[in-house]
């Protein structure tokens, strides 16, 4: 069951109907997205650093939901489009002996310049800033050890590149690709979506998405404030926005 609410596939919505307006054009929306995650996590403990393998399927992290929320807008001339968008998400974890929660929030505003057309393709590049926080509760149920909450956050300036291409009259096809540099060690992500604009005001789309992130240094595991996380996290989901 999917059970997400994120802003993943609303960045492809946006460039869909940024690629193809002409005069100013306005939107709000939201959607639905599963994702995974496949990596490491570390964080400090009051008995030194600790670094976990993180494997979790679309079925466990729908399991493990706890709530989640996004939504995001643009205005676009055609020409220039510029986009917020913002989602959190939180997983819980309980079992017998342990209980772990993970808060994640996330805000990105962009701009995409379309400098380019070939045949009906559009090129757009893209520029902005991006930023990440996570907090997490860790507790034992029966006093194996003491209560843990790592948090962390991270700002990253993004570049990109997108990419749209209408194959019908109310279909297109639309791509994006970003890094981030500042806080990170390595960020990026690329999106992929079939969008469908059945009526004036209402667009949908079919999205994928892959981010890859790596922040913190395992080398600062003895350090008080140590925060670690390198993970890769794929996702697919289904998006809708009202535009005017």
């Amino acid at each position: 069951m999917i059970k997400t609410t994120l802003t993943a596939g609303l960045l492809a919505l946006m460039a869909h109907t940024g690629a193809f307006a002409s005069d100013w054009k306005y939107g709000i929306g939201t959607g639905l997205q599963s994702f995974s995650l496949d990596g490491d996590l570390g964080f400090a403990t009051p008995l030194g650093g600790f670094i976990a393998d993180i494997d979790l399927d679309n079925g466990d992290t729908s399991d493990l939901m706890d709530s989640a929320f996004g939504g995001a807008g643009f205005a676009t001339n055609g020409t220039w489009t510029f986009q917020l968008a913002a989602g959190t998400v939180s997983l819980e974890d309980n079992d017998a002996d342990l209980r772990a929660k993970w808060d994640r929030t996330n805000v990105e505003f962009s701009a995409v310049y379309n400098f380019a057309e070939t045949g009906n393709h559009r090129w757009g590049v893209l520029g902005g800033v991006r930023y990440t926080k996570h907090e997490w509760e860790i507790s034992s149920r029966n006093g194996a050890f003491a209560d843990v909450k790592p948090d962390d956050d991270w700002t990253d300036f993004i570049i990109g590149l997108t990419h749209a291409v209408p194959f019908a009259e109310k279909w297109s096809w639309t791509n994006r690709i970003d890094a981030g540099f500042g806080d990170t060690e390595e960020a990026y992500q690329f999106v992929t979506a079939i969008n469908w604009q059945p009526y004036e005001n209402w667009v949908f789309n079919l999205n994928g998405k892959y981010v890859s992130t790596e922040f913190g240094d395992k080398s600062d595991i003895n350090k008080n404030d140590f925060y670690y996380y390198d993970v890769d996290e794929p996702s697919i989901g289904l998006g809708f926005m009202y535009v005017w």
